[in-house]
């Protein structure tokens, strides 16, 4: 099981390992979440990670090597959607056994725009990404 909270704090999102599922739960009152979206994404299912806008999501199917189902089911991917506020649509797939590519696990997606900030040489006392005469 995986789980990823958007970063507006409203939707929890939940994978299913055994039944290839992903669950969005409204949580905007935690004292009362509501299941309001279900999709299945494949025979197995583990990690998520979603963009920073809560627009783009992406799956990856392997457990661990020696956990991940045997034969027709044991399916090795990354999966991207875009969620539209109703649904998740697939945006691409990338087959890692067709690729060559081993078992995908976790795989994180973020904005490039902070590591770039987070590269610049910055003078001593500021904070990175600030600009300088910032203290």
């Amino acid at each position: 099981m995986d789980i990823t909270i958007s970063a507006d704090d409203r939707l929890l999102w939940a994978n299913t390992f055994m039944d290839g599922t992903t669950r969005a739960f409204d949580i905007s009152d935690p004292f009362h979440p509501k299941q309001i979206y279900e999709q299945r994404i494949g025979s197995q299912l583990n990690m998520v990670s979603q963009s920073w806008d809560g627009k783009r999501f992406y799956f990856t199917s392997s457990l661990l090597a020696n956990w991940d189902k045997k034969g027709a089911d044991d399916e090795q991917f990354m999966k991207a959607y875009e969620w539209n506020g109703q649904a998740l649509v697939q945006s691409f797939a990338i087959d890692f056994y067709k690729e060559n590519l081993g078992r995908p696990h976790v795989m994180r997606f973020g904005a490039f725009e902070l590591y770039r900030l987070a590269a610049q040489p910055s003078a001593p006392g500021t904070l990175v990404g600030m600009k300088s005469g910032w203290r």
